[in-house]
């Protein structure tokens, strides 16, 4: 039986390579256990077809796969001292191996964009190196040493500013650790040389900036460089510490690092490819830089899963549009990742692609290089990274997402969310999410990784209140399957005067009103429909306000229509509020109340045919509540001055 198969075999590659010069499959292709089989030319496997290889599979140049590709045992290795560069591809966009060698001793083998590389077992880069272009990733299971003289190269973007740091984590080792002297190339020039991108530069003297590539024709002839004044890990014990360019950074370790003033400058990691187990060791309280250690995504719920004993959720920096290197400037915060869902940072609004509902929001998996903060919350003494938490997901599908001002949603129709928003007179916007997940063990009590606490709160800040625990401001809530009648306790902080805004920013998966409740004013405010400003004093209001989905027919709900006539109110920037109505329209009264329910200004005279009344109103912004009262009767409005 074996024989026969390897005549037929034979045949059929013969008969391909004489008529198109390439090896196609289009059935069922079985290469057994210890069986060498050689390829000469491009080989593709079509959309319908398999390509099961068991044995040992020698390919002298391309791989295509538009099919399906399984091993349970074997090699496939690209092996050419011809075809300089080698690629994988395909519409399948990805390819399962067992073991994987690269033995091109021209260059090496590349991987197209965006292309999954599942490998079961080891890679060896005997000769020549492993090119990930673009997104593609490389995917391991077991905890099997990589080896080899070869090399893999993965690209990865970051800011483009000089001021602005970036949280960085190698997906690759040389020698066992990772120093940016050898380990970090620039790849301005990565589309047209990707395997040979040269070493980025270093400065240490002022101003302290890094510099971008001088590129010819292309080509890069003076490299990136790099001040190494901003240079730091996070061990749990030290606090931040200053690192230059030849230290060695464990995989999985954190560091930070400023930028070049390129748009979306492109770096090169260069090194063995990081696989298999990585532990961590943090003590109770204490904060730690790491990061995603491999050259795949990193799934965080898997992650925090697997370590829940010991934190309960993720922090990512995102800069805010930071100007100078001065502390004081520094403009940005730390979205946050817990199981429940992300939230974006507190960063000025105005800043695009930052802040409101189309902020920067952490989704369920971490970008290849990111790192981020944790914070033990528990016994636990040890942080634990496993192949089992990669997976593959790119950043342009919408659910990974490497920081550097852009965002990224993806949503789970099973569960709701609810994003609100509140925006402090400064402009900062703030994120709650409430999650309901039906599927959860989460429930109104506080729940282990799935209630998140807020990272760096600000002096004026909004926050959800758990089991009445007035000492922790929470910015994730999860709780269980929807139900109209629960009430959502809230937090406000007041320090500054000003316009205060609390908002709706997103709902996924959710079709009620969202509604905010007044419960010293009985009344509650439709954020569906608008936002509320508040008109309160400074101070700390922890037992005033709920997120509420079901308003009770006793209640006042502002806006109330009674009044049929069209009214137009509205504050005209001029110390005064304008009143356009009907000329027939006679007004009894114009009561104007802040939102304390305190009158401030009444007016009775002038009120019966004018056709538009200006009254003199020179109160602190906010909002304000103006009550027309007439013979057809009454109808409240909503200003803001």
């Amino acid at each position: 039986m074996k024989q026969k198969y390897l005549t037929f075999l034979c045949f059929y590659l013969i008969f391909n390579i004489a008529i198109f010069s390439q090896i196609v499959n289009e059935g069922t292709l079985q290469i057994e256990p210890s069986t060498t089989v050689y390829f000469g030319d491009e080989y593709t496997n079509k959309s319908a077809a398999t390509h099961n290889n068991d044995g040992d599979l020698y390919l002298n140049n391309n791989f295509i796969n538009n099919g399906i590709t399984t091993s349970v045992s074997g090699t496939t290795s690209f092996k050419s001292s011809v075809n300089a560069i080698q690629t994988i591809s395909g519409t399948a966009n990805t390819a399962n191996f067992y073991n994987l060698e690269v033995d091109n001793t021209l260059m090496g083998v590349s991987i197209t964009d965006s292309f999954g590389l599942f490998v079961e077992n080891a890679v060896s880069l005997t000769a020549g190196d492993l090119r990930l272009v673009g997104e593609a990733q490389l995917i391991q299971v077991n905890n099997i040493p990589n080896s080899g003289s070869g090399k893999l190269l993965r690209d990865q973007q970051g800011v483009s500013t000089t001021t602005a740091y970036n949280f960085w984590s190698s997906p690759v080792n040389n020698s066992g650790t990772f120093s940016l002297n050898g380990g970090l190339f620039d790849g301005t020039d990565a589309i047209i040389n990707s395997f040979t991108p040269q070493q980025v530069l270093f400065n240490s003297g002022s101003p302290y900036n890094g510099v971008p590539a001088t590129v010819v024709g292309g080509n890069v002839t003076t490299p990136l460089t790099i001040s190494t004044q901003w240079l730091y890990t996070n061990p749990a014990a030290s606090g931040w510490n200053s690192i230059n360019q030849s230290t060695g950074l464990a995989p999985g370790e954190g560091y930070i690092m400023k930028g070049t003033g390129a748009a979306n400058q492109n770096f090169v990691f260069k090194g063995t490819p990081n696989n298999g187990n990585y532990s961590f060791t943090i003590a109770s309280a204490q904060s730690l830089l790491i990061g995603n250690p491999y050259p795949s995504a990193l799934d965080s719920w898997q992650f925090i899963t697997d370590n829940l004993g010991v934190f309960d959720q993720i922090e990512f920096w995102v800069d805010g549009g930071s100007p100078s290197h001065y502390t004081a400037d520094y403009l940005g915060g730390y979205a946050i990742r817990n199981l429940t869902t992300g939230v974006a940072p507190s960063v000025i609004s105005s800043i695009d692609g930052l802040g409101g509902a189309s902020g920067t929001i952490p989704e369920r998996h971490i970008a290849v290089g990111q790192s981020f903060i944790v914070e033990a919350t528990g016994a636990g003494t040890s942080i634990v990274f496993n192949n089992a938490q990669r997976t593959f997901i790119t950043e342009g599908s919408g659910a990974s997402v490497f920081y550097k001002n852009s965002s990224s949603k993806i949503t789970k129709e099973v569960n709701s969310f609810i994003r609100i928003g509140y925006e402090d007179p400064e402009g900062f916007h703030r994120q709650l999410a409430l999650g309901f997940l039906p599927n959860s063990p989460a429930d109104m009590k506080y729940n282990r990784g799935y209630d998140a606490i807020m990272s760096g709160p600000r002096e004026d800040e909004l926050f959800y209140i758990i089991e009445n625990d007035l000492t922790k401001k929470y910015v994730i809530q999860g709780v269980g399957a929807f139900e109209d009648a629960v009430e959502f306790p809230l937090g406000l902080i007041i320090e500054e005067e000003g316009v205060h805004t609390i908002m709706l920013d997103a709902v996924e998966n959710f079709d009620k009103n969202v509604y905010l409740k007044d419960v010293v004013l009985d009344t509650i405010y439709n954020l569906s429909t608008a936002n509320f400003i508040p008109n309160l004093p400074t101070g700390e209001y922890l037992d005033r306000f709920k997120l509420v989905f079901k308003p009770k027919e006793e209640m006042l709900v502002v806006d109330d229509v009674v009044l049929e006539k069209t009214i137009n109110v509205y504050y005209n920037k001029n110390n005064s509020i304008i009143i356009n109505k009907p000329s027939e329209l006679k007004l009894n009264n114009v009561l104007i109340f802040n939102m304390l329910g305190q009158q401030l200004v009444k007016v009775t005279a002038n009120l019966l045919s004018e056709s538009q009344i200006s009254i003199p109103f020179q109160f602190k912004k906010g909002m304000y509540l103006v009550l027309i009262e007439s013979e057809e009767g009454k109808k409240t409005y909503k200003i803001v001055n």
